[in-house]
């Protein structure tokens, strides 16, 4: 199948920053934020973006959290409940119209993105030592991984609907190979242009750029293999309702089946309360 536009095309309109968004206010006063710097702080910059702190508060009462009494106080759903790196995830997201590109799916990006970082994060403690380098910064690597795609929804909805909607007469492809015959270039480059626009920290674009190749070895490639790994965990969970195993990549990280038996527990337990936050996050409501 022939590309509908030409690579040098999208190259332009991302690598040239013609069409890409500028990084959010809100989350680019986050990110300026100093490393000692307060919460209160943090709550001042959320309530100046009052659809955000709505949608906040929201996700904080969602039973997945199961907070008890309720939370009333965008200070509350920050501290106790959400935290600062799913409050950045959302905070980054408002930078993109997904809503003219039939086929993207927010709660399935969401769902993947949220199990991804969940799965990364609860499995740290079990990995192998020479795979625990670079994973400080792992749940946030699990929310922002896959925004590459959000920003070719977002520049190209036209073409990415035909990426998700192939045709019946078309070799079957997964969705990234879709992606790379319809616009020359896959969601992995656009996420790591756009994280390079966006001046983000180096890891969170190594591994935009590189969790989809399980060989990759350069900066921050413990964190890459882990997060692609949880990113296929999360997928499978999504389409056929568990997590199935990858031996090669569990040995290679130093996984035991005990660490996912836990995991698997953990997110069976949860899933009912997930799909229902997962969907508040994709649709505010």
């Amino acid at each position: 199948m022939q590309s509908l536009v030409s690579t040098t095309e999208v190259r332009q309109r991302i690598l040239l920053q013609k069409e890409i968004p500028p990084l959010p206010l809100t989350a680019r006063k986050i990110l300026c934020m100093p490393p000692d710097a307060e919460i209160s702080e943090l709550v001042d910059i959320i309530e100046n973006s009052p659809e955000l702190a709505a949608r906040l508060l929201g996700m904080a009462n969602a039973a997945y959290f199961g907070w008890p009494g309720g939370v009333r106080t965008v200070y509350d759903a920050i501290y106790k409940v959400l935290g600062i790196k799913l409050v950045m995830g959302m905070a980054l997201s408002q930078a993109f119209d997904v809503k003219k590109c039939r086929g993207f799916k927010p709660e399935r990006y969401w769902f993947t993105a949220v199990v991804t970082a969940q799965l990364a994060q609860g499995l740290v403690p079990y990995l192998s030592n020479s795979s625990r380098c670079g994973l400080d910064n792992v749940h946030m690597n699990g929310l922002l991984h896959n925004l590459g795609i959000a920003v070719l929804a977002h520049t190209y909805p036209l073409e990415m609907s035909r990426a998700f909607s192939w045709p019946v007469d078309e070799p079957a492809l997964p969705t990234t190979e879709r992606i790379r015959a319809v616009l020359g270039v896959d969601q992995m480059q656009a996420g790591a242009w756009l994280a390079r626009k966006w001046h983000l920290p180096r890891d969170i674009f190594c591994v935009m750029e590189h969790y989809k190749d399980p060989g990759y070895r350069g900066d921050f490639w413990s964190v890459a293999l882990l997060v692609g790994y949880c990113e296929r965990r999360a997928q499978r969970l999504f389409a056929m309702g568990d997590l199935g195993h990858e031996p090669e990549s569990e040995a290679l990280l130093g996984i035991g089946e005990a660490a996912m038996e836990k995991m698997r527990l953990t997110i069976d337990g949860q899933l009912e309360e997930l799909n229902a936050m997962v969907s508040l996050m994709a649709t505010g409501e």
